[in-house]
This record gives C-alpha cells, sequence and structure tokens, in this order.
C-alpha cells in the first residue's frame, strides 16, 4: 500500500514527521526526516527553512547559513529565513556581523516597522562601531513602544560607547525604574559612572 503512495504525498508525511521530532527538541532525528523529504522535494523552500532551523538549534550556524540561502535562493521574500540567518552570523562562533546586518536589512525591507528586525539591526550596528546608527534604531522602537526595556537599554549602551555618559545613566535609570532589579542596567551604569569620573578626572 505505501508503495503507491505518490512523492508528493511522501514529502508531506516526512516532513509532518520532521516537524514533530523539531517540535520536542528532537532535532537529529528530524534532520533526518528532513533528508527524507528533500529527496522527494529538493527545491521545497519550507523544507529547506525548517532543516535550517534544525541546524541552527544544534548550534550548527554553518549548516544552518547554508540552508537558509538555498531557502531564500527559492523563496526570496522569506522574513524569517533573513532573520534566523542573521543570527546564525551574529552568533560569537561565526562572528560575521556586517554580514549579519545586511539580513536584518533585506528583513526589514519586506517589513519596515518589525521592532524584532529594528532591534537586531540596532545591535548589529553597535557591534560593528556604527553607534549613531544603532540609536536611530532604537529611537525608531522607543517612537512606537516608548517603554521597551531592551531598546531602552541597548540606546543607553550605544550612548556609553559615544562617550555620552550622562545620557546613557539616564537611559539606565529609566530601565531600572521599570525594572528595579535588573542587572544589566545596574552593571552598565556602574560602568558608564567609572568611565565618567575617569574622564573628569583627566
Amino acid at each position: 500500500m505505501s508503495s503507491n503512495i505518490i512523492p508528493k504525498n511522501k514529502a508531506q508525511i516526512f516532513h509532518k514527521k520532521a516537524l514533530e521530532f523539531q517540535k520536542v527538541g528532537k532535532h537529529d532525528e528530524a534532520i533526518e526526516y528532513f533528508d527524507k523529504a528533500l529527496e522527494f522535494e529538493p527545491n521545497n523552500a519550507e523544507l529547506l527553512y525548517d532543516k535550517a532551523i534544525s541546524f541552527q538549534m544544534l548550534l550548527r550556524f554553518d549548516n544552518a547559513i547554508e540552508y537558509y540561502n538555498k531557502s531564500l535562493k527559492i523563496d526570496p521574500n522569506n522574513f524569517g529565513a533573513f532573520i534566523n540567518k542573521g543570527l546564525c552570523l551574529s552568533s560569537p562562533n561565526i562572528n560575521r556581523q556586517e554580514d549579519a546586518l545586511l539580513c536584518f536589512d533585506k528583513a526589514l525591507m519586506l517589513l519596515p516597522n518589525d521592532l524584532g528586525a529594528l532591534s537586531l539591526r540596532g545591535y548589529a550596528l553597535d557591534n560593528i562601531g556604527r553607534y549613531r546608527e544603532a540609536i536611530d534604531c532604537f529611537d525608531k522602537i522607543l517612537e512606537i513602544q516608548p517603554r521597551e526595556v531592551n531598546s531602552i537599554l541597548n540606546k543607553g549602551f550605544a550612548l556609553s560607547h559615544l562617550g555620552k555618559y550622562d545620557e546613557a545613566i539616564a537611559y539606565f535609570d529609566t530601565v531600572l525604574d521599570y525594572e528595579p532589579n535588573n542587572f544589566f542596567a545596574m552593571q552598565l551604569k556602574q560602568e558608564a559612572v567609572k568611565s565618567m569620573k575617569r574622564d573628569f578626572l583627566r
């Protein structure tokens, strides 16, 4: 009976099984079933994308990037593929921040006001020293969500990099008003205060 199943249905069956494994964190098993599905539909962008996700969850970033690229070649409007590829590229093991930034830029071309993509773009810009542009990203987010704590924190961090410690401290204080136990805000504020004192004593 199973030998009469048409290839497309076989691909769907294997894809479904792969997603079941993926859902419970069994990514090695998921990849095996993605491979079985891809034998029948090698140019299925969704399959390639889903397989990339399992590689990413296994921290096999080079493999994940390879499959995100394959998926994007077929479906160049996959917002999630650009975001996830950018996250792989910006990981410490890969550390290709400029390439990650290009991915986030392409994602924002598809969804210009996506707050997650704006935040990732800002973080990538900060990582490569383009602090003013990073601040612009965080400002765009804060125009939409004025109490978005991570963006307030990241803007303060970027201001610290520019040597604007008093402004940075004000942003860290705002975070602490919202979240008094925010460890990162406390630590970054302490570092900004120390830096400001060093500059004052010079």
